[in-house]
C-alpha cells in the first residue's frame, strides 16, 4: 500500500499547476460568457429586424394587390433597391457574402482573417435588407458569423492569446446559432461537431457558457417560447409507422443530395456572373424574386411562417409539390446573389414540407395514420437537415429544441439515420464541406498576403476506416513541406517515431508553410478520411 501511495504522489500534478489551470479556465469561461452575451444581443436584434422585414413585405403585398394595374411592380421595385444596397454593402466586406459559416471555419484553421468591426455591421444591415426584401435565405448563417465576430471582439478587447482567441471565435459562433433558434444545446453541439471537433474543457465549457448566455439574452428580448409556436398537440406515433418513416428517410436523402449538387451549381453560376457588379446581380435577382412573391408570397424570405403552417398540417398536400419546387429554386437563385444569408432555415422549411407531404399521403392511404402530420413534418425537418449538412447530433438536438418536443426521439433518430446512409451512398458531400473546400481552392488567389516563411501548426483527426489507421509513421507518405511533430491520443501527447503506429481517433499535429496549407489539407484528406472543414485546427 505504501508503494502505491508513493507512485501516486510521484505522478500527481503539483498544486500550483492545478491552480493555474483552474484560474485560466475560469478566466476563459468569463470571456466566453461575454462573447455569448454579444452574440445573443446581435442575434436577437437580427431576428427582430427580419421579423419587421417580413411584416413590411406582407403589408406591401396587401396594399399592392389593391392596385391591379401596376401594384405587382411595387415589391420588385423596392426589393431591387434593397438588393442593390445589400450588394454594394457586401462588396465592402466580401467575406460576409453567403452563409458565413465556411468563412468562420476557415478562420478557425487560420486561413482567413476575421475583421469583427467590419463583419458585424455589414452582415447585419446587408442581411436584413436582402432577406427582408424576399431572398430565400435564413438568419442562422449571419448569426453564426456575427457571433464569431463578437468572440473576436472580446478577444481583442482583453488581449487574449491566439489559442484562446480561436476558442472564443468558435464559442461565439455556437452562441450565434443558439440565439438564432433559441437552441442553446444545439449551439454547443454545433461547436463540438462542426467547428472544433474537440471535447476539451475549453471547447465544451466555453461553448456551453456562451450558448446559455446567448440564449438567455435572446429569450429576454424575444420571449421564452420555442422557435415554432403553433404546435399544440403531438400525437403518439406507433411503431407501425416505421415503414413510412423509412420512405421519408430515403426521400430526404435523395433530395438532400440534389440540394447539395444544386447548391454547388448555384455558386458556379454566381462565379460566371462575377463580371457584373455584385450590387447589380443582387438587384436583378431581388427584382425577379419580387415578381414571384407577388403570386406566391409564401416562398419569400426565410420561410418561418410556411414552416409553422407545414408543422400544423395547414398546407394542402396538393400544393406542397409546387411550394417545394419553387422554394428550392428560389433558395438556389438567392444563394447565387452573393449577399449575406444562411441555408439552415430554407432547408428546414423544405424538410417540413417534405415530411408534411409524406404524412398527409400516408394518412390518405392508411386511415390510422391520419392526424400525425405535425410529427411527420418535424421529423422531415431533421432528416433533411442531416442529409444536407451531415450533422446528425446538431440536427436532432436543434429540431427538438425548436419544436419543444422529444417524444418521437426513436423515430427521429431512425429517419435521420436512413437519410444519412442514403446520401452517403449517393456520394454527395456535406454542404459546408463543399463550400469550404471551394473557398480554400481559391485561397492562393484571394487570400490576403502573409509574411514569407510563416508556419502553421495544423491538426488532423484520424477517422475510422481511413488509410492512416494501423499504419506506421514511416509508411504514412506525408506530402512535402509537411512535418509530423506530435500525436495526441486520449489526452496524451506522443512524440512520433518511425515505428509509431497510427490509431483511430489520433490527432496528428503537423507543421507546414502557410502558403501550402490549403494544398496539404487536400492531399491529407484521403489519408485521414476526416471531413475537410474539421481536420484543421490551430493548436
Amino acid at each position: 500500500m505504501a508503494r502505491v501511495e508513493t507512485v501516486l504522489q510521484e505522478h500527481s500534478v503539483p498544486e500550483g499547476i492545478l491552480l493555474r489551470r483552474y484560474s485560466y479556465l475560469l478566466r476563459f469561461l468569463c470571456t466566453g460568457a461575454l462573447a455569448g452575451a454579444g452574440a445573443g444581443l446581435v442575434g436577437a436584434a437580427f431576428r427582430l429586424a427580419l421579423t419587421e422585414g417580413d411584416l413590411w413585405r406582407n403589408s406591401l403585398l396587401t396594399w399592392a394587390r389593391g392596385i391591379p394595374l401596376w401594384g405587382w411592380l411595387a415589391l420588385p421595385f423596392l426589393g431591387a433597391l434593397a438588393g442593390g444596397l445589400a450588394g454594394w454593402l457586401t462588396s465592402l466586406a466580401p467575406e460576409t457574402a453567403g452563409s458565413g459559416i465556411p468563412h468562420v471555419e476557415a478562420v478557425l484553421i487560420n486561413l482567413r482573417r476575421l475583421v469583427w468591426w467590419r463583419v458585424i455591421p455589414v452582415k447585419f444591415i446587408a442581411g436584413a435588407l436582402a432577406i427582408g426584401a424576399g431572398l430565400s435565405l435564413g438568419p442562422e448563417g449571419p448569426a453564426v458569423q456575427m457571433g464569431a465576430a463578437a468572440g473576436k471582439a472580446v478577444s481583442d478587447g482583453f488581449g487574449r492569446s491566439k489559442t484562446e482567441e480561436l476558442h472564443l471565435i468558435a464559442c461565439g459562433a455556437g452562441a450565434g446559432l443558439a440565439a438564432a433558434f433559441n437552441a442553446p444545446l444545439a449551439g454547443v453541439v454545433f461547436v463540438l461537431e462542426e467547428l472544433r471537433r474537440n471535447f476539451s474543457p475549453y471547447a465544451l465549457g466555453g461553448a456551453l457558457v456562451a450558448s446559455v448566455v446567448a440564449d438567455m439574452v435572446s429569450r429576454h428580448i424575444l420571449g421564452p417560447l420555442p422557435t415554432f409556436r403553433l404546435i399544440e398537440a403531438w400525437p403518439v406515433l406507433p411503431l407501425t409507422t416505421l415503414p413510412v418513416f423509412l420512405v421519408l428517410g430515403v426521400l430526404a436523402g435523395i433530395l438532400g443530395a440534389v440540394f447539395n449538387w444544386s447548391l454547388l451549381a448555384s455558386l458556379e453560376l454566381g462565379d460566371r456572373l462575377n463580371r457584373f457588379p455584385r450590387w447589380l446581380r443582387a438587384l436583378l435577382i431581388l427584382f425577379l424574386a419580387g415578381i414571384l412573391g407577388y403570386f406566391l408570397p409564401e416562398v419569400l424570405g426565410g420561410g418561418h411562417l410556411l414552416a409553422e403552417e407545414a408543422l400544423a398540417g395547414k398546407v394542402a398536400w396538393t400544393l406542397i409539390p409546387l411550394l417545394f419546387v419553387v422554394k428550392f429554386l428560389l433558395t438556389m437563385i438567392s444563394n447565387s446573389a452573393g449577399v449575406p444569408g444562411g441555408i439552415f432555415l430554407p432547408l428546414l422549411v423544405l424538410g417540413a414540407l417534405l415530411g408534411s407531404l409524406v404524412g398527409q399521403v400516408s394518412g390518405l392511404l392508411i386511415p390510422a395514420f391520419q392526424g400525425m402530420v405535425p410529427a411527420f413534418a418535424m421529423i422531415g425537418m431533421a432528416a433533411y437537415f442531416v442529409a444536407i449538412l451531415r450533422l446528425p447530433l446538431t440536427g436532432v438536438v436543434l429540431i427538438i429544441e425548436m419544436t419543444g418536443s422529444y417524444r418521437h426521439i426513436v423515430l427521429l433518430l431512425f429517419t435521420c439515420m436512413i437519410a444519412y446512409l442514403v446520401v452517403e451512398t449517393l456520394g454527395s458531400r456535406p454542404a459546408y464541406e463543399m463550400l469550404l473546400e471551394r473557398d480554400l481552392a481559391r485561397a492562393r488567389v484571394e487570400a490576403e498576403p502573409s509574411p514569407v516563411g510563416k508556419m502553421l501548426m495544423l491538426d488532423f483527426a484520424v477517422e475510422a476506416g481511413s488509410d492512416a489507421c494501423g499504419r506506421l509513421v514511416r509508411d504514412l507518405e506525408l506530402p512535402p513541406d509537411c512535418l509530423l511533430v506530435t500525436i495526441r491520443r486520449k489526452g496524451r501527447e506522443i512524440i512520433p517515431r518511425g515505428n509509431t503506429s497510427i490509431q483511430e481517433g489520433d490527432h496528428l499535429a503537423v507543421i507546414t508553410p502557410e502558403e501550402r496549407a490549403a494544398e496539404i489539407c487536400h492531399e491529407l484528406s484521403g489519408v485521414t478520411r476526416c471531413k475537410f472543414q474539421q481536420k484543421l485546427q490551430r493548436l
